[in-house]
């Protein structure tokens, strides 16, 4: 199954829903994605995993940059994984290096505190 990418803001928070597989060959889309969310740098950004099917290595990678990049900038992150996305982070040891949520309103809930 190939990638979808839907990115839904508002003025303090972005959504950024992925679906599909996000692997080496579905990179380039999603980069230009967190390209454009390093660039406007909202307060805070969800990045809702939850109907992920696939991750590999480079999409992991990708989303290990985006938290990097945009912590540094002073953004707030939170993922919104799944099961398979959660044994990925845990397999790869990188579960600390992510807010996770198990849903969308947990997500948001997390980031309703966060200064804007």
């Amino acid at each position: 199954m190939g990638l979808s990418i839907q990115l839904d803001q508002s003025p303090d928070s972005w959504v950024l829903t992925v679906q599909g597989d996000l692997d080496y060959s579905e990179c380039a889309t999603f980069r230009m994605t967190i390209d454009r969310i390093l660039k406007h740098l909202p307060a805070t950004t969800v990045v809702d995993l939850a109907q992920l099917d696939y991750l590999d290595s480079s999409g992991l990678g990708l989303l290990l940059s985006l938290s990097k990049e945009y912590g540094a900038q002073g953004g707030h992150l939170v993922l919104v994984t799944n099961e398979s996305v959660d044994s990925i982070l845990d397999l790869t040891r990188l579960s600390s290096l992510f807010s996770c949520a198990s849903s969308l309103e947990e997500a948001r809930t997390m980031l309703a505190d966060v200064p804007k």
